[in-house]
């Protein structure tokens, strides 16, 4: 009998990694009162994107722009509260005033995360950003991820980072005033 509940649960654990799907996949969407330029810039300048994500203060890290920031290839590396450097984002992709992409970078089970900013102009002064997030995550660790609520937690975190962007332009006196930065 016991034999046959180990085996039970082993095969239950089993089905149960073969139908989880690996790939995790979500959109997000808000309206922020300012041009697409302004959102464009705010979120590839690695300097603002730190002053407005949730990450750091969620996760009690710290971060540090390296490279040509607000180019392809500028990374923003992140540090615990130890100070040990546990992984980076990195801008991958860019169309000016039209999309950013980053590609993710940390610690933990083998996964492919993809974030990007599509941002679509509603008005003159007013954009509509669109956060398409993706990540392959390999088994079993997919499974494990969705149990623990990893899954949630970053689609909550991801949230919280579009109000945080469109807390930062909509009161930001250097957006407001239209100070741009030249995109690379």
């Amino acid at each position: 009998m016991i034999f046959g509940l180990i085996g039970g649960a082993v095969l239950g654990l089993v089905c149960a990694v073969v139908a989880t799907p690996r790939r995790v996949e979500y959109v997000e969407i808000i309206d922020v009162d300012a041009p697409p330029r302004a959102v464009f810039d705010a979120i590839r300048m690695q300097r603002d994107l730190m002053r407005w994500s949730a990450w750091p203060s969620e996760t009690g890290s710290t971060c540090r722009a390296v490279g040509d920031d607000g180019t392809v290839g500028a990374q923003t590396e992140f540090f615990d509260k130890k100070g040990q450097r546990f992984g980076h984002q990195e801008v991958a992709a860019m169309e000016p005033d039209r999309l950013v992409r980053f590609t993710l970078e940390s610690k933990g089970p083998p996964h492919i995360p993809v974030l990007d900013f599509h941002l679509m102009p509603i008005e003159p002064h007013q954009t509509r950003v669109l956060l398409a997030f993706r990540n392959d995550i390999t088994p079993p660790f997919h499974l494990a991820l969705r149990l623990f609520g990893v899954v949630r937690w970053t689609r909550d975190m991801h949230r919280k980072d579009l109000d945080g962007l469109k807390r930062f332009l909509e009161r930001s006196e250097d957006y407001l005033g239209q100070q741009l930065v030249p995109a690379a």
